[in-house]
């Protein structure tokens, strides 16, 4: 693989093939691949030009198992820092894929039944047991947001000890008790509602399981074994690598538009946890995208359960919420699995194209800013772009 002109990275390549390829192959090869970085990284361009965001960076993960990563504008506009192929930026919630992964092994391995009521890994516990239909909740539900258990994140009692304390170190059960006291939405299974609570609760249950912290299980069963080395949790308010963020001077979470702050986080990210919890950069997270939701990680018998999905018309018209999955059929680039994240100062897209057999991931370093199109709109049309003359 070669370095562009363009910043083109190169990734870890696993296809192998029998024979060494002809003289004329390898200079098709790298002709095709010229051309599908030069179009990544001029789309990204006029996107985030049009967008007047300060900075994005882009993962394409194609079929052959190659990945490429790719930058456009500033990670820091203040200190006037060109953003790079390999710098990490903030997940959001689509570090829930990783929580899901590792629950799906333990399914896998029979340790974890998906239909088990969640009270009977953590019940007896006063953190869970006072939660709305803690009796009747699910593992699955939890995975599919269909328990009823709300969000903690935005009630004012939270988030006034989250900016007072910036330097808080908080206990997930903590974080769940916010829910004591209030009222379901819906019975267990009856109704689908989007909430970081069922992950957090979930990965209590992992842990419970394992007798090991979330974030080891995730490094011994994700991050060590597929090479995801530019991948770490934000579990702290200094992050190695990580790129300022941008989130308007009316953010909730600190009240301020910059989220580094001599190079400390304005609020502790390590709140978020199994809610999502991690940094990459791009190229990781086309990686992982391409993995996890072609279902490598835990086997086809289960991918099929992933994508059963009930409807999850909050995320838009035709939306499904599988296993750790938002499921979707785009118009002009066919079924698509995949994941949203925010958190302040950041947004994250990675959509896989089954049909195409193409992994891409978008992040943002701003949270407040309307990007037209939307980041999903933009991805299915460069996705369709970059196969068309494969």
């Amino acid at each position: 693989m070669i370095a562009l002109a363009v910043a083109l990275q190169p990734l870890s390549v696993h296809a192998s093939t029998p024979r060494a390829p002809t003289r004329a192959q390898r200079h098709a090869s790298i002709t095709h691949q010229d051309s599908v970085a030069a179009r990544a990284q001029r789309a990204l361009d006029l996107y985030r030009g049009s967008s007047a965001v300060p900075g994005m960076v882009l993962g394409v993960a194609m079929s052959n198992q190659v990945t490429r990563q790719f930058a456009s504008g500033m990670s820091d506009t203040a200190q006037k820092r060109a953003m790079q192929p390999t710098d990490r930026l903030l997940l959001g919630s689509v570090g829930k894929t990783y929580v899901a992964a590792v629950a799906l092994q333990l399914v896998r391995d029979g340790r974890l039944d998906l239909d088990a009521r969640v009270s009977r890994y953590v019940g007896g516990q006063g953190w869970y047991d006072s939660v709305p239909n803690a009796a009747d909740v699910t593992v699955r539900m939890l995975m599919q947001h269909t328990s009823g258990l709300t969000r903690y994140e935005f009630r004012p009692e939270f988030l006034e000890t989250l900016t007072r304390y910036p330097d808080k170190v908080w206990d997930p059960r903590e974080q769940v008790r916010y829910l004591h006291g209030a009222a379901a939405p819906f019975a267990a299974g009856a109704g689908w509602d989007y909430s970081d609570t069922n992950y957090l609760v979930l990965a209590l249950v992992l842990e419970a399981i394992t007798s090991t912290p979330i974030d080891r299980l995730i490094a011994e069963r994700i991050l060590a074994p597929y090479e995801l080395r530019n991948t770490a949790p934000s579990d702290a308010r200094v992050l190695d690598g990580v790129a300022q963020g941008y989130a308007g001077s009316r953010n909730p979470f600190g009240g301020r538009d910059a989220m580094l702050q001599d190079g400390r986080m304005i609020i502790n990210p390590q709140f978020e946890g199994a809610g999502g919890g991690y940094a990459a950069s791009a190229g990781d997270l086309a990686s992982w995208g391409a993995l996890y939701f072609a279902g490598r990680p835990f086997g086809d018998a289960l991918l099929s359960q992933a994508t059963s999905r009930p409807d999850a018309r909050a995320l838009g018209a035709g939306t499904r919420y599988g296993l750790g999955m938002i499921l979707r059929d785009s118009s002009i680039a066919g079924p698509v699995r995949g994941h949203s994240g925010f958190f302040p100062g950041y947004r994250a897209e990675v959509r896989h194209y089954p049909t195409l057999g193409l992994t891409l991931s978008l992040i943002v370093n701003d949270s407040h800013s309307r990007l037209r199109p939307s980041m999903p709109q933009w991805m299915d049309s460069l996705a369709v772009t970059l196969v068309r003359d494969r």
